[in-house]
C-alpha cells in the first residue's frame, strides 16, 4: 500500500529511475520498462502520457519508438514528477483528511505534519533522478509482489 504517493506516482518515478541508470539506452517501450520495473504495462502507458505532455518525456512513435527524457534527468527533480502524476495534494492535503486544514484552521495534527510535510517537499525538489538512480540497483527497481 503507498504511503505517500499513489500508486501511479511510484510506478512512473520507479520507470524513471531504471531509464536514467541507464542513459546509454535512447528510447524505451513501455513493454520493457513494465518488464523490468515489475509495473502494469497499460497503468505505466498511461502515467507516461502525463509526462509527456508534462515534458519530462518525450514519445516516438513508429518501429523504433518509444521513450526518452525531454530533458536531461539530473535537471528532473522528483517534485517535478510528484505534482504532474499526483497534483499538489503533498503541499495542500491535511494528513488526517479533514477538508479544512491550513495555518488559519488548523487540524490537531497540523503544527507537526507542517514540518514534515515541508521537509519532504524540500527533500523532493533537491532530489533529481540522476544521483538516485546511481544508488538503485536493478533488483530494487522492481516491485516486490507480496505488496501489491
Amino acid at each position: 500500500m503507498p504511503v505517500l504517493f499513489s500508486r501511479a506516482c511510484e510506478y512512473a518515478v520507479r520507470a524513471l529511475f531504471e531509464m536514467a541508470r541507464r542513459p546509454d539506452q535512447e528510447s524505451w517501450t513501455i513493454q520493457e520498462l513494465a518488464s523490468r520495473t515489475d509495473t502494469p504495462a497499460p497503468f505505466l502507458a498511461k502515467t507516461f502520457q502525463s509526462l509527456v505532455k508534462g515534458e519530462i518525456l518525450i514519445s516516438t512513435k513508429g518501429r523504433r519508438g518509444g521513450f526518452a527524457f525531454a530533458r536531461p534527468p539530473q535537471k528532473i527533480s522528483l517534485m517535478e514528477i510528484v505534482e504532474l502524476i499526483d497534483g499538489p495534494a503533498l503541499a495542500r492535503n491535511c494528513a488526517l483528511g479533514l477538508p479544512a486544514c491550513s495555518n488559519d484552521d488548523p487540524c490537531p495534527f497540523h503544527a507537526h505534519w507542517k514540518g514534515i510535510r515541508d521537509s519532504i517537499a524540500s527533500a523532493l525538489q533537491q532530489q533529481t533522478l540522476t544521483p538516485g538512480a546511481s544508488r538503485i540497483s536493478s533488483r530494487r527497481t522492481t516491485a516486490r509482489r507480496s505488496n501489491t
